[in-house]
């Protein structure tokens, strides 16, 4: 299936359509950020660029993270979005592919097989990280309930699939940091995006040193 700039734009005015309401950082913005960067990271890289635009502008729309973790419902949904925009079965399938392999689950996170799918992470990923990524963790952990910051809480070390899922609700948002966002600049897959997440977690060390210091009255 050939895809053209008329598709590339029919499923982003498609999207943006379905993501407005949304309140977590998982937003239309997000995808839009997630695009331009997936585009930029593409333009060095390599890659089917209309792959990678379509991979970026769907990524979130099946999340299973939406369907109380039910994977199989989320791919099914995307499938059915897919359907309206008259995107191809063969194309279909490629993409849920890629999405899929794309996503994060701690421990248990694949490393996608095509350039395409590591370019999505990329992108995906870098929106986690820097001052963009400190204001969706913050709007993340105020949405699940999760605590702000304990001193007595320590980071959780090698967290599992199951354990990354259903149990964010039982960390920090602070400590959410180092178990995530700090370990995503060793898991890109691309040079260009090695280069622009250490960039961004050095703007979340800095970050994180001055809330300890403001936490306990230092400064």
């Amino acid at each position: 299936m050939e895809i053209t700039r008329d598709l590339i734009e029919k499923t982003a005015a498609y999207v943006k359509a379905k993501m407005l309401d949304e309140y977590t950082g998982h937003d239309w913005h997000h995808i839009e950020r997630v695009w331009h960067t997936a585009k930029q990271i593409q333009a060095v890289e390599g890659g089917d660029l209309g792959i990678v635009e379509l991979a970026a502008l769907l990524h979130d729309l099946g999340d299973y993270k939406q369907y109380a973790f039910n994977e199989v419902k989320g791919s099914f949904v995307l499938r059915g979005m897919m359907d309206v925009l008259e995107i191809e079965e063969e194309l279909k399938d490629y993409l849920v592919k890629i999405i899929d392999e794309a996503q994060y689950a701690g421990e248990a996170t694949k490393k996608p097989t095509s350039l395409e799918g590591k370019i999505l992470q990329d992108a995906d990923w870098l929106d986690a990280i820097g001052a963009i990524g400190i204001a969706r963790t913050f709007a993340t952990g105020g949405f699940i309930k999760r605590v702000l910051h304990d001193p007595l809480k320590k980071p959780r070390e090698n967290m599992g699939r199951g354990e990354y899922q259903f149990r964010k609700q039982e960390g920090t948002s602070f400590n959410y940091f180092y178990e995530k966002v700090l370990k995503l600049p060793g898991m890109m897959n691309t040079a260009t995006a090695k280069a622009m997440a250490e960039r961004r977690a050095k703007f979340v060390k800095e970050f994180l040193e001055e809330f300890k210091l403001e936490w306990k009255g230092e400064k």
